[in-house]
């Protein structure tokens, strides 16, 4: 995969440490995240209780409590996660990622090590690096839609699941949603912030895409942080006729070729 994109508010501190947000169980817009279907609701009551029937720890009240704490101390406290998305002009995304198409779209190179692999193994248990502690980590996949929500039977089975975590409904497909999953142990930190962060080399980044409805002076401050780094700065503009985006290289002077008052099928504010 060539590219792939993240639409974030435009915070100027990205620019000095090039931090990413990495999103934890619970803080997601979404409250189906990461929570699998229960199988035995999913059955009529013969059935379930023919299963409960054959399985000793089920029906073990003590066992089932076990479970479940540990499902909250294990893959879901350990884990966090980076949402990407496949597209640069999804209408959508800018609006709901993006502040209403004030902030950016920042193009990554798909390929580079940092979604394939860099951080697979580097997980540790009790302080120990752990290989292959829980399945997925560290590679970027994408993202299921189905409307059936995947199941467990026992508890035990959401200690160490991840394959859940790639599945979400029908209703977010237009997200093209893709994922990379990367242990929290390793996060880094900023300061009064209760927050993990993964740093990104700025030369995994291939361009930054500015908000049609970003305010000139906001757009200099992006191209000017961009340029020390040698990242090329891009900017959308709406349509003249369509319900699209037009991405053009950046220029200052786009501005009035595009948005002024003798051009109202693109202006956005006045």
């Amino acid at each position: 995969m060539s590219s792939v994109f993240k639409y974030t508010e435009y915070r100027p501190e990205f620019f000095d440490n090039f931090f990413l947000k990495v999103s934890r169980f619970g803080e997601f817009n979404d409250p189906f995240e990461m929570v699998m279907g229960n199988y035995l609701n999913s059955v009529d009551e013969q059935e379930a209780e023919l299963i409960i029937s054959l399985a000793n720890t089920l029906s073990d009240g003590a066992a089932c409590y076990n479970y479940a704490w540990d499902a909250q101390c294990g893959v879901r406290a350990s884990v966090g996660v980076l949402c990407f998305t496949s597209k640069e002009d999804n209408l959508l995304m800018w609006a709901h990622y993006a502040k209403n198409h004030e902030g950016i779209c920042i193009e990554f190179d798909g390929s580079s090590e940092f979604f394939h692999g860099k951080y697979k193994d580097v997980g540790k248990c009790f302080d120990q690096p752990v290989k292959d502690h829980y399945r997925n980590i560290g590679e970027l996949r994408k993202v299921d839609y189905k409307l059936e929500r995947p199941m467990y039977l026992e508890p035990s089975e959401l200690e160490s699941d991840t394959e859940a975590w790639f599945v979400k409904s029908p209703e977010w497909q237009y997200e093209e949603e893709l994922r990379i999953l990367l242990p929290l142990d390793i996060a880094q930190e900023v300061s009064g912030l209760n927050m993990p962060f993964y740093a990104v080399d700025p030369h995994v980044i291939k361009s930054i895409v500015l908000g049609c409805q970003m305010s000139p002076t906001s757009k200099r401050e992006v191209a000017e942080h961009c340029k020390l780094h040698g990242i090329k700065v891009r900017e959308a503009f709406i349509h003249s006729h369509q319900f699209r985006l037009d991405i053009v290289d950046y220029n200052e002077a786009n501005q009035y070729q595009f948005q002024d008052m003798y051009n109202l099928s693109r202006i956005t504010r006045w």
